[in-house]
């Protein structure tokens, strides 16, 4: 006679097992793909010329942004200390007028083609928190 043993049948919480993995995987990668959204959201800042910030007009306004264009000859004016200094920026078709806090580099003065980070205010003019001085391709002695 041949005897029959019992097959086992898997109880329900072994079936589900992967389903609960998959689903604590589905919210993890979830999880970390909302944090790397909202990290590069706050870091992201759009990088533009003066003409394209002026023609943005009030949608460029209070929003951080990067512009680049050529100091204005004859434009620094730098307050009582020296850590704050008013100057305009320019490009082929438009002048902002920028006013940075903080200390400038050692190339900055007239013509000298810079970068800024801030904010357009409703004012006019340029906020800038961070100020790059690029520096010439060729040095002349």
């Amino acid at each position: 006679m041949v005897e029959s043993f019992p097959t086992e049948q898997p109880t329900r919480s072994a079936r589900s097992l992967p389903a609960k993995l998959i689903m604590v995987a589905a919210v993890i990668v979830a999880a970390v793909a909302y944090l790397v959204f909202t990290a590069v959201q706050t870091s992201a800042v759009y990088y533009m010329t003066v003409s394209e910030l002026l023609a943005g007009g009030p949608a460029t306004q209070g929003q951080a942004v990067r512009v680049a264009g050529n100091v204005v000859a004859g434009s620094i004016r730098q307050e009582q200390g020296g850590l704050v200094v008013h100057f305009d920026a320019e490009d082929a078709t438009g002048r902002i007028p920028i006013t940075y806090r903080g200390v400038l580099p050692d190339i900055f003065g007239d013509g000298v083609e810079v970068v800024v980070e801030g904010r357009h205010q409703e004012n006019g003019v340029f906020a800038a928190s961070t100020l790059f001085a690029k520096c010439p391709s060729k040095f002349e002695s």
